[in-house]
């Protein structure tokens, strides 16, 4: 691992890792600060998202949203993290852009988009991390 070309891919890595936690992280606080907070519920799943391997098949589904904006408009989108947690019918609150209410995030009593996004952070940090100890390894070597 301590080829140049290697550096560079884990460097790579790390640095599209921190770059998604901060606009990740710079969109939810953007809905957050300026969104509108309803509750909507599961209305269904995408699965778009299908893992097959030569003896396993994993369906990862990515839910499906619905709300009702405080404009009586109804809105039925694709949530941002696929889940196996949650089941058709659960309820979710949701914080949507008034300008534009397909733009949403939406949280549960387990709120795994926090969770995923500071999994992002870590992710950046620690290939980073490996990535500049190779590389002074390979320039102290």
């Amino acid at each position: 691992m301590s080829d140049p070309t290697s550096i560079i891919i884990l460097l790579l890595i790390g640095a599209s890792f921190l770059f998604g936690y901060f606009k990740i992280k710079q969109k939810r606080e953007r809905i957050i600060e300026n969104g509108v907070e309803v509750e909507g519920i599961v209305f269904d799943f995408s699965d778009d998202n299908n893992i097959s391997s030569n003896t396993n098949s994993m369906n990862i589904s990515t839910p499906l949203i619905r709300f009702v904006t405080k404009d009586g408009l109804w809105v039925t989108e694709k949530g941002e993290w696929s889940t196996t947690s949650l089941k058709q019918g659960d309820k979710v609150i949701v914080i949507y852009n008034a300008d534009n209410p397909k733009e949403f995030i939406y949280k549960t009593s387990m709120d795994w988009g926090n969770l995923l996004v500071y999994l992002f952070l870590v992710a950046g940090i620690v290939c980073l991390g490996i990535s500049l100890w190779f590389a002074y390894k390979y320039l102290s070597s």
